[in-house]
């Protein structure tokens, strides 16, 4: 009779245990680059981890190849940022899975202007999460919201520190 009621509490115990350590999050630590040259700037583009419930999380596999005024300066991985240092002038940076460096991403490209800020740095997020209102249970596919979005220098390192440097 105790093995027929140990089977669900030990069930129940590994379960909260697994929801426990799934609920723990690590606070790394994150120092930005200064520039080499003081009239650049450090340009950081990061994807952070997406805030969606559930353990699936959206186009965690799949990622763009990130492109500097036409340059590519590497693909952007799921809970990864990106790195460059920019001379004066007018840049862009574009979001895209049409060359052969980006994998599954199948998302139209999204171009946006790098503020310039000589000497500091300038940070961008590519948020990329489930669109919760538009997605049923019984569809096929998903549906997601993919923003490039400028982050205050003084509140990107809160979110930045829990990625990792691409490789």
């Amino acid at each position: 009779m105790q093995q027929a009621t140990a089977l669900p509490r030990y069930l129940l115990v590994s379960t909260l245990l697994l929801l426990t350590a799934a609920c723990t999050q690590t606070v790394g630590h994150f120092t930005p680059t200064v520039a080499a040259n003081p009239d650049n700037t450090v340009f950081y583009l990061y994807r952070p981890a997406a805030t969606t419930p559930g353990l699936m999380k959206p186009l965690k596999y799949d990622y763009p190849d990130v492109l500097v005024d036409g340059k590519s300066i590497g693909v952007l991985k799921y809970d990864e940022y990106l790195v460059t240092e920019l001379p004066p002038g007018p840049h862009t940076v574009t979001i895209t899975g049409l060359t052969t460096a980006a994998s599954g991403w199948a998302e139209r490209d999204i171009e946006r202007a790098i503020p310039q800020s000589a000497g500091k740095q300038v940070f961008m997020k590519l948020q990329v999460e489930y669109n919760l209102d538009e997605m049923n249970l019984g569809q096929t596919g998903a549906k997601y919201l993919i923003n490039l979005i400028p982050v205050d220098a003084a509140d990107a390192p809160y979110e930045i520190r829990n990625t990792t440097r691409a490789k």
